[in-house]
C-alpha cells in the first residue's frame, strides 16, 4: 500500500499499524504521512534511539507515566500513585494526554504489552474517556520480526504488545508494506525474507553460507550484540593509528535528565576522539551537505571544531551538529558534537534503521528473536555481507509469526 492508504485511514480515525519487513520504507512513509499532518501529531516511540530517529520522544516520557509498573505489578496501584504525583513531568505529561488527538507509536514491537496496557488505561482515566486509548487515534509503527521488547528476566516469555486486550480493542487497521527498496538483488531478497520468518530454503542457506569469511577486511564494521565489544574494538583499532589523537568534548545546555537522555540515546558519543586515518559513521541526515545517516568515510584532517573527511575520494567538511531534546520546545536541552562516531564497529541494537555498505556478523552471537535478522537485513548487497559463520537456527519468535500469519496481509517468505 502507498502513503494515501496511511493518510485514508488516518483520515478516517483509524487506529493503524504501518508494518513490514526491514527496507520496506516504514520510516519513509512515516516521514511522508507527518508532513502531510502538520504538527496536529504527537511523536512517540518505545525506545530513545528510535525516539530522537524521529524527531520525539519516549512514550513514557511524553505521557508522564515515568517507568511505569513492572510486568505483574497491579497497574491500578501504579496509577492512583502516579494521579498523586505532583512532579513537573508527570503532570505535563498528563496535559499532553488531555490535549491529544493523534499520536505516532514508532518501533512499537520493542513496547512491551504491559506498557501499552497502562498507557491506554492511563488515558482513559486521564481523559473520562472509556474508548481505546480514550478517544486518542495511534499509528504504530514497526516490525514484529525484528528486535523484541526488553525482558528483565531471560525465563519469561516476551511481554507482547499485541498479546494484550489494549490491542484487540483498538482493531488496529494494518498497512503490510511488501516492497523491499534497501536491496535490490532478488537472490539476497529471497534469502532475507525466509531469514525473517526462519524458514530458509537450501538455496538461500547456501547463498548466505558463501558470504562466510574468515579474515574480512580490516575497516569492514563489525555489529556487536554489546556495548562493551564495541568499546573495545573501536578503541583497538584507533590505537592502531600512529597519528596524534584529537579529542572533541560536546557541548551541552538545559536540563541534566535531558541532557542525560541525549547521551545515552544518540549514536554520536558525548566524548569523541578522532585520528587522520580513522574510519567514521555519519550519524545524520545532511544531503545537502553531502552525507546521510549511515554512511562512513576517513578521516583526513581533525581541526578544533570540524574535521575533514574523505568519502570515496570526495573530502566532505564536518562542523558542529545541535541535536534538541525536543524540537518543537527551544528552551529543551541542547547537544552539539561532531556528526560522527567511529565506525570499526557498533551494536546490532543501534544499527536498527541504519543501511549500510557492508558488515561483519556473527549470527551465532544473536540471543534475542529477530536480533540476526536485523543485522543481516541492514547491508545494502550480497557483496557487502560478511559472515563469520552461519548455521540453520535462526532465532524467531513464534508468538510474532503466529500474529503476522493471522492478518489479511500474512507474511510471505
Amino acid at each position: 500500500m502507498q502513503t494515501s492508504s496511511l493518510l485514508n485511514l488516518a483520515g478516517q480515525g483509524r487506529n493503524v499499524l504501518l508494518t513490514g519487513q526491514a527496507g520496506t520504507g516504514k520510516s519513509t512513509q512515516l516521514r511522508t504521512f507527518l508532513e502531510s499532518a502538520g504538527g496536529d501529531v504527537a511523536i512517540t516511540a518505545s525506545t530513545g534511539i528510535a525516539a530522537l530517529n524521529v524527531g520525539g520522544s519516549t512514550l513514557h516520557r511524553w505521557s508522564g507515566m515515568m517507568l511505569g509498573p513492572k510486568r505483574g505489578e497491579d497497574p491500578q496501584c501504579y496509577l492512583r500513585e502516579l494521579m498523586r504525583d505532583k512532579r513537573h513531568s508527570v503532570r505535563a505529561g498528563l496535559d499532553r494526554i488531555r490535549g491529544c488527538r493523534s499520536l505516532i507509536i514508532d518501533e512499537v514491537s520493542m513496547l512491551s504489552g504491559t506498557t501499552l496496557a497502562f498507557f491506554d488505561l492511563l488515558c482513559r482515566t486521564v481523559r473520562r474517556d472509556s474508548s481505546p486509548f480514550g478517544g486518542i487515534q495511534v499509528v504504530a509503527t514497526g516490525d514484529y520480526l525484528q528486535l523484541p521488547p526488553v525482558r528483565t528476566n531471560p525465563a519469561e516469555p516476551y511481554d507482547w504488545a499485541f498479546q494484550t486486550r489494549s490491542w484487540s480493542e483498538a482493531d488496529f487497521a494494518v498497512i503490510h508494506l511488501t516492497k523491499v527498496h534497501r536491496q535490490d538483488e532478488p537472490e539476497l531478497l529471497r534469502a532475507l525474507g525466509e531469514f525473517r520468518v526462519g524458514r530458509i530454503t537450501p538455496a538461500s542457506a547456501d547463498l548466505l553460507a558463501s558470504r562466510v569469511v574468515q579474515f574480512p577486511g580490516a575497516d569492514i564494521p563489525r555489529l556487536f550484540t554489546h556495548n562493551t565489544q564495541v568499546d573495545k574494538w573501536n578503541g583497538y583499532r584507533l590505537s592502531c593509528i600512529d597519528a596524534p589523537e584529537t579529542v572533541y568534548q560536546a557541548g551541552t545546555t538545559g536540563p541534566d535528565h535531558q541532557i542525560d537522555f541525549l547521551r545515552k540515546n544518540l549514536l554520536t558519543p558525548e566524548r569523541l576522539l578522532l585520528k587522520p586515518g580513522a574510519k567514521v559513521m555519519f550519524t545524520v541526515n545532511k544531503p545537502d551537505a553531502g552525507f546521510v545517516n549511515g554512511q562512513t568515510g576517513t578521516v583526513i584532517l581533525c581541526g578544533r571544531e570540524e574535521v575533514l573527511v574523505d568519502c570515496d575520494g570526495m573530502p566532505i567538511r564536518v562542523g558542529l551538529h545541535e541535536w534538541r531534546f525536543d524540537p518543537r520546545d527551544r528552551h529543551s536541552a541542547t547537544f552539539s558534537q561532531l556528526p560522527l562516531r567511529l565506525a570499526w564497529s557498533l551494536t546490532i541494537h543501534k544499527a536498527q534503521g541504519l543501511t549500510l555498505d557492508s558488515a561483519y556478523i556473527d549470527v551465532r552471537a544473536a540471543r534475542e528473536p529477530g536480533q540476526a535478522y536485523v543485522a543481516v537485513s541492514r547491508v545494502r548487497t550480497l557483496a557487502g555481507l560478511n559472515l563469520k559463520a552461519w548455521f540453520g537456527g535462526v532465532f524467531v519468535s513464534r508468538a510474532a509469526l503466529e500474529f503476522y500469519e493471522s492478518l489479511s496481509a500474512p507474511v510471505a517468505a
